[in-house]
């Protein structure tokens, strides 16, 4: 099936570092490249003591590659957040020498392994998105366990990597696990798939047509969603599971909104969901209203 959904493959293996494999990382063009970005790492690279991913953006016309199951889930709020532009996950700090003399000797030693080998430090994302005056800034995030952040070596890491994007004058963050909100990224997860119509044998035209139906009775009915996609369903005498189909497209393309910090329950009406339909002319007009 096409769409982003990712591979999810449970990792047991790493990639011995040495010299020549930082070579050829360098030679592949890893950690370069704009629309034809190459992560740093890559799923089958490094061990994980989750799961990693691998999926399809259509935001960005590329596979991407997460190293956990917190990456994924912050990706997928990148993903539908339309401020965003461009994400490069696992993101190299390939000129880290450029602030050599800003770090003590402690600092210093997180940059070579044991065999003399240079240690590349990674932050898991550098996005860039639009800002409130529709500017755009590159803003770099790393996401770790809080479990993570009691050793040494990992807050020695991250502290590298402030600096150097302080340098930059770029703002850095760490964000933890419990820090990303869990429902709405599992909801965007659930409906984002629905936008490859063509999983669906549907064309254009139909979805256009069918979807006017939904957001109409959204609009006029106080009965459950559920109850509306039945009904549609059968005054069309398309098959069951359509209706749902096109409810997760909506959400997905945004023609509705409804509130994704809750769980998508189709037993609820849309008042229940805060379903608000957009207008052809980008306005929202809250069903509530009537």
């Amino acid at each position: 099936m096409a769409g982003l959904m990712g591979a999810m493959i449970l990792a047991g293996r790493s990639q011995q570092w040495k010299d020549s494999t930082l070579k050829r990382f360098l030679d592949e063009g890893r950690g370069q490249g704009e629309e034809d970005y190459k992560p740093w790492l890559k799923v089958s690279d490094i061990s994980s003591k989750g799961r990693v991913t691998r999926l399809y953006s259509r935001k960005l016309n590329r596979t991407i590659h997460l190293l956990t199951d917190s990456q994924t889930r912050y990706f997928y709020l990148l993903e539908f957040d339309d401020r965003v532009v461009s994400v490069k996950e696992q993101y190299p700090l390939l000129n880290i020498a450029d602030i050599m003399d800003q770090l003590d000797e402690s600092l210093v030693k997180r940059l070579k392994n044991r065999d003399g080998t240079p240690h590349v430090l990674v932050t898991t994302f550098l996005i860039t998105a639009k800002d409130e005056k529709g500017q755009l800034r590159t803003y770099a995030r790393s996401i770790k366990d809080r479990t993570e952040l009691e050793k040494k070596d990992t807050l020695e890491r991250l502290e590298i990597q402030r600096r150097y994007y302080e340098s930059l004058k770029m703002e850095y963050a760490i964000v933890t696990s419990e820090e990303i909100p869990y429902q709405r990224s599992r909801n965007i997860e659930w409906v984002l798939p629905a936008l490859y119509i063509e999983d669906a044998g549907l064309t254009e035209q139909e979805v256009k047509y069918y979807s006017t139906y939904i957001m109409e009775a959204l609009r006029s009915k106080r009965e459950p969603v559920r109850g509306i996609l039945d009904a549609f369903e059968r005054e069309t005498k398309r098959e069951k599971g359509l209706g749902l189909f096109l409810f997760r497209y909506l959400i997905a393309s945004k023609q509705i909104e409804i509130n994704l910090d809750q769980e998508i329950n189709i037993i609820h009406t849309p008042e229940q969901m805060e379903v608000v339909v957009r207008e052809s002319t980008g306005v929202g007009r809250d069903v509530r209203s009537g």
